[in-house]
């Protein structure tokens, strides 16, 4: 039984061929203001059954052509795509379509085998049995040679190994229409070949398989059964590969003896702006032979707008429910988060060690009423330690990840609510275990108080409240931010939240126009919640070897710090708040950054 047998039972066809045709299709962006229009109104139609290829000069329109009907790019879009000759919602036509980015992120600590099953988990329904789904992943691994590297983590597969593997997550689904944008960018002859050899496999099952490359060899070509020329955003051949160079040569471009063909077409296509006359001509003949072609099979029905409808269709946009998503896809970030080793392993050792680290020196500072500004700088640094190590260990995995959401989300996996709802969760529990170890070691060796357990607990509480703070706001940084960027980010918008936490500078001695950022800095709250666990709450005398001390009094503590009316539950409220806003935030990010990859 063939792949494409072994997924129809799953996912019924529409109908046996699917053939691709759009007409008049436009794409235009705003660059600095101004309105640049990549696709000048081109039509064309792909076949079902053959493999095409688009080429044509760098900045000719390529990628603009496979990301406007691959529908991942709708907004600037204009023009008509039918399915079968027929308009279709853009719902049900994201379902028949697949499309293979040049440059696919992947989770890295992940292997081959389970990624696809990840994939097929998400985008089967539920009532396909396991069995099922693995040997449709197995079919798949066959199909596209993945076999020596199965078990294999896609971090350390080969270039090759990882194009297949792209290709290989949009066959879960057995799409009847696939775009590839330059599958064999960076590889070496022998892999581009087996590539584009799987994709003519895909394309003989039946399916319309599309593919943009840039400069193939004459033996990678001949592989292809259509050729479609771009250039300057506009259609210059599109037809068999047999016919390209008679039709050029009819319009006056001679191909030399032995030459590639296409390195002819790019050669012709790269003189538009230099010969326009002879190519414009060119131009419009195949465009006049394109509208007659499209016109004998449909009426047209243009009207300048994008005719994907945006309906939601009869069916469903997802094959499985919200909340089993999000079951897998915490199942899977939670075990992508422990084979990361290095960072899993660093990240608590760190903690450990820093906690160990904090204890020594400034050991048994907590109850000697000689130390307390000691042990009160000791509390500052133990909140600026959980907010660093937690900020910046997110901040700097997070934009990879979100790389890998786009493209996801996209292919219509899972939506935003399941993805944001996983994240939350698989990365708390590392958190909440680091800042433990980090606290437990930490108030243990500075000598705080233990022999009262609530005491303990709140202090506890609010070390997990400002780990769960940072963690949220290097998610958000890092959402927002390229990986660049982020780390630089945190630091600056950090230290003068640090600035108005009230241990630097007390609040009565601010200037009037600072007062009120001490109350949107989360460290005044943490800091606050720390020192009034520590010393308020009816805390008895503080231990104090010399005869005259005076801070044995802890509510001289409370005074100088200016903190002698605060509130415990308003300092949690502050903090609780700031957890809600960074959760609101950064569920707002994800959604932009969809819309701005639209």
């Amino acid at each position: 039984m063939s792949l494409d047998d072994t997924v129809e039972v799953v996912i019924p066809l529409v109908k046996s061929i699917t053939s691709l045709s759009f007409r008049k299709l436009s794409y235009s962006v705003n660059q600095k203001g101004n309105r640049k229009q990549l696709l000048k109104n081109i039509s064309g139609s792909f076949r079902s059954g053959c493999l095409t290829a688009v080429i044509g000069p760098s900045g000719g329109g390529k990628s603009s052509l496979m990301n406007a009907l691959s529908g991942f790019r709708t907004q600037g879009v204009q023009g008509q795509i039918l399915v079968n000759n027929e308009p279709v919602d853009s719902q049900k036509y994201r379902q028949l379509v697949a499309y293979t980015a040049q440059d696919v992120a992947l989770l890295p600590n992940i292997t081959v085998q389970e990624t696809l099953h990840y994939v097929a988990d998400l985008k089967l329904p539920s009532s396909v049995t396991g069995i099922h789904k693995t040997k449709i992943v197995n079919d798949i691994v066959a199909l596209l040679g993945l076999q020596k590297c199965t078990h294999s983590q896609v971090e350390v597969i080969s270039g090759g190994e990882r194009k297949r593997l792209s290709i290989g997550l949009e066959l879960i689904s057995n799409p009847r229409i696939m775009f590839f944008d330059e599958p064999t960018s960076g590889l070496d002859s022998v892999a581009s070949y087996q590539v584009v050899s799987h994709l003519k496999e895909l394309a003989k099952q039946g399916r319309c398989v599309v593919s943009a490359i840039h400069q193939p060899s004459s033996e990678l070509l001949e592989l292809f059964d259509d050729i479609y020329v771009l250039a300057d955003g506009r259609c210059m051949y599109q037809g068999t590969l047999m016919e390209m160079i008679p039709t050029l040569a009819e319009a006056g471009f001679l191909c030399p003896r032995y030459y590639n063909p296409a390195d002819f077409a790019l050669k012709i296509a790269s003189t538009v702006e230099s010969d326009p006359d002879k190519t414009s001509q060119l131009m419009k003949r195949m465009e006049s032979a394109t509208s007659e072609h499209l016109n004998g099979t449909h009426e047209e029905q243009h009207d300048g707008s994008n005719l994907l409808n945006e309906g939601k269709g009869s069916s469903r946009q997802y094959p499985i429910s919200q909340f089993r998503q999000f079951l897998i896809l915490t199942r899977r970030t939670t075990l992508g988060t422990l084979r990361n080793l290095k960072l899993t392993r660093f990240r608590l050792i760190g903690h450990i060690l820093f906690g160990t680290v904090i204890g020594s020196v400034f050991y048994n500072v907590g109850d000697d009423g000689t130390k307390v500004l000691s042990n009160v700088g000791c509390l500052m640094l133990l909140l600026m330690f959980i907010v660093f190590s937690n900020a910046m260990t997110v901040v700097l995995t997070f934009p990879l990840e979100m790389s890998v959401f786009i493209r996801e989300h996209k292919s219509n996996c899972y939506s935003t609510v399941a993805y944001f709802g996983s994240k939350i969760v698989s990365d708390f529990p590392l958190m909440l275990f680091a800042v433990t170890c980090f606290q437990l070691i930490a108030y243990y060796l500075t000598g705080q108080l233990l022999n009262e357990t609530n005491r303990v607990v709140m202090f506890w509480g609010f070390c997990a409240l400002m780990g769960w703070t940072a963690e949220l706001y290097g998610m958000v940084v890092g959402s927002i931010f390229a990986v660049d960027i982020s780390p630089f980010v945190v630091p600056s918008t950090v230290v003068p939240m640090i600035l108005f936490s009230g241990f630097f500078i007390r609040y009565s001695e601010l200037l009037g126009v600072f007062k009120p950022f001490t109350y949107v800095s989360p460290f005044r709250y943490g800091f606050e919640g720390l020192a009034l666990v520590t010393y308020g709450f009816n805390r008895t005398e503080i231990g104090c070897e010399e005869m005259f001390c005076y801070y044995r009094k802890s509510s001289k503590v409370l005074q100088l710090l200016e903190i002698e009316r605060a509130n415990y539950w308003m300092d949690i409220a502050g903090l609780g708040g700031w957890i809600f806003l960074l959760h609101l935030s950064l569920y707002v990010s994800l959604r932009c950054k969809l819309r701005q990859n639209k």
